[in-house]
């Protein structure tokens, strides 16, 4: 991290304590997370006036995206990126799917494992020496269709013709402009994260799996296993309640709650150790509203929350910054001005609504396909695993790789319609 943290922009004397220097740059980022970051690195290299702020040098651990797959994979290509997270990820090309201890399918392609902090500081180590990272706090926001001021806790004053707020689910400065944002499902979903290692062999006996729940009533929906570095990562998906026992039992005594409530996994991984702390990660399902402002626009969460289950989040994350930094933000910087109108034709962009549109979906079909009980419930999981199975079945023989869970094309087929 340290060779892409650069000296101070700003610094602060007596004088400028009184009056700030001014530091003018066209694109103003705010928020270096993963969907900042990549945009630094799309504007920065395409040559445009552009400044990053964070208030951390290093990105804090936190359990957020821990692989890439599918279609992430080709959006990080297409934004010229994959080839340096591929060097600092752990590839796999093949997952073993399993449910009630029996192997459904397999699965096959391209696929890396990455801890989110490493994830981010690979691609900040990509922003190019023309775009400055500050590091500091922003307190204030003024906005408007010309020009956008954003006054900092240390180092003075940024002006800028576009803001990108890309400050996850962080709502202070959404509140300063005005911007709310709606709960559409508090408490959607609980994600758990994790590291094993075999404890009577050198290795697992396969290069990644995706574990189904057995029932129901458990609420999971399923659990993750790739590898990162020398461990296994596990990322349990569920639909729990916060305040169910289980919760707790998991988190201190995370073996043995694992293999009760998924029994058939012993089969696969045999005799196994936790070496790391349990984390654990509830999701709110939010959108924004009254969102449309001059010289401002939001990306990723700050826009939109994903069901991490349905593994879309990343996607449209990516997606934002595709469009926005290779499509929108090129065309405003020709002509003067930035006002809403400019603004909407990012949010109207036909990619990002399909994203958004299709994660929505996704979020409400795999919390029905999980908990529902019952024959109808039954039913739709049968379908679903079943028509999973064929459509990998025929792409295998076409050559065209299957990501699991749940190809693209089998969700489509069977969730239920908006």
């Amino acid at each position: 991290m340290n060779d892409i943290v650069r000296q101070p922009l700003l610094a602060m004397s007596a004088a400028d304590a009184v009056a700030p220097r001014v530091h003018k740059t066209d694109v103003a980022i705010i928020g270096g997370g993963l969907a900042g970051s990549l945009a630094a690195v799309v504007l920065g290299r395409a040559g445009h006036s552009v400044a990053l702020i964070d208030r951390h040098a290093e990105y804090p651990e936190e359990l957020r995206v821990e692989k890439l797959a599918g279609t992430q994979v080709e959006l990080m290509r297409r934004l010229g990126l994959l080839d340096c997270i591929a060097a600092k990820a752990c590839r796999y090309d093949q997952v073993v799917n399993v449910r009630h201890g029996r192997v459904i399918d397999r699965s096959y392609g391209e696929q890396y494992g990455i801890m989110y902090a490493d994830l981010v500081a690979t691609v900040r180590a990509q922003i190019p020496p023309s775009v400055p990272f500050i590091v500091d706090r922003v307190v204030e926001l003024q906005t408007g269709p010309e020009q956008q001021r954003i006054r900092l806790s240390n180092q003075g004053m940024i002006e800028a013709r576009l803001i990108v707020l890309a400050t996850g689910m962080a709502d202070v400065l959404r509140h300063q402009l005005g911007i709310r944002r709606r709960t559409v499902h508090e408490k959607h979903s609980i994600s758990f994260g994790f590291s094993i290692v075999p404890a009577a062999r050198a290795t697992f006996p396969f290069p990644a799996l995706t574990c189904y729940g057995d029932k129901p009533s458990d609420r999971i929906d399923y659990l993750n296993l790739f590898p990162i570095g020398a461990v296994m990562r596990a990322n349990l998906f569920t639909y729990l309640d916060h305040r169910d026992p289980w919760v707790r039992t998991l988190r201190r005594e995370p073996k043995q709650a694992l293999l009760a409530a998924m029994p058939g996994l012993a089969h696969f991984l045999g005799d196994f150790a936790v070496v790391d702390q349990v984390q654990n990660w509830t999701m709110d399902l939010q959108v924004v509203e009254n969102f449309l402002r001059d010289g401002v626009v939001l990306v990723g969460d700050a826009f939109q929350t994903s069901c991490p289950a349905a593994g879309t989040g990343v996607t449209r994350l990516l997606t934002d910054v595709d469009r926005l930094c290779n499509g929108h933000v090129p065309r405003w910087l020709t002509t003067s001005g930035m006002t809403r109108d400019k603004i909407a034709a990012f949010y109207a962009d036909p990619a990002k609504r399909r994203a958004d549109a299709h994660a929505a979906r996704l979020a409400d079909y795999r919390r029905v396909l999980t908990i529902n009980d019952g024959l109808a419930g039954d039913l739709r999981r049968h379908l679903a695993f079943l028509r999973g199975r064929l459509l990998g079945w025929i792409r295998r023989r076409r050559g065209v790789p299957a990501v699991h869970p749940m190809p693209a094309a089998t969700l489509k087929a069977v969730a239920p319609r908006a």
